[in-house]
């Protein structure tokens, strides 16, 4: 479906469907106002998506795939490479401080382990 500009527009479903989503994910992601939709068509207001959008909803998809928190990613999205960087820093040290408590879990869970 084309839009009056003659954008080509997508459905929740074809969206869905093409990135592997749910739908549940994508009106949570508008609830939110993450990632709104193009347009609302027709009178039950269908969510449209424009290639912008599912552009963004591709970045959003990579920075939750590398563990990104939806907080962190609404500071990511639009800011310049210095915001990026500094936030991911921040994500990047979080990780390590939980990679190091699940070290020392392992540890214990193996000491547990030799002790039976």
């Amino acid at each position: 479906m084309r839009n009056r500009e003659g954008k080509h527009l997508k459905t929740v479903s074809e969206v869905c469907g093409e990135l592997g989503i749910t739908r549940k994910t994508l009106f949570y992601y508008d609830r939110i106002g993450l990632l709104v939709p193009a347009e609302r068509i027709g009178p039950q207001s269908h969510k449209m998506y424009s290639e912008t959008e599912i552009s963004r909803l591709k970045e959003i998809l990579k920075y939750r795939h590398a563990g990104l928190s939806i907080s962190e990613i609404s500071r990511i999205l639009g800011q310049d490479s210095s915001i990026r960087k500094e936030v991911l820093l921040e994500v990047l040290e979080r990780m390590m401080k939980q990679k190091k408590e699940m070290e020392k879990n392992i540890l214990s869970v193996r000491g547990l382990l030799e002790s039976i």
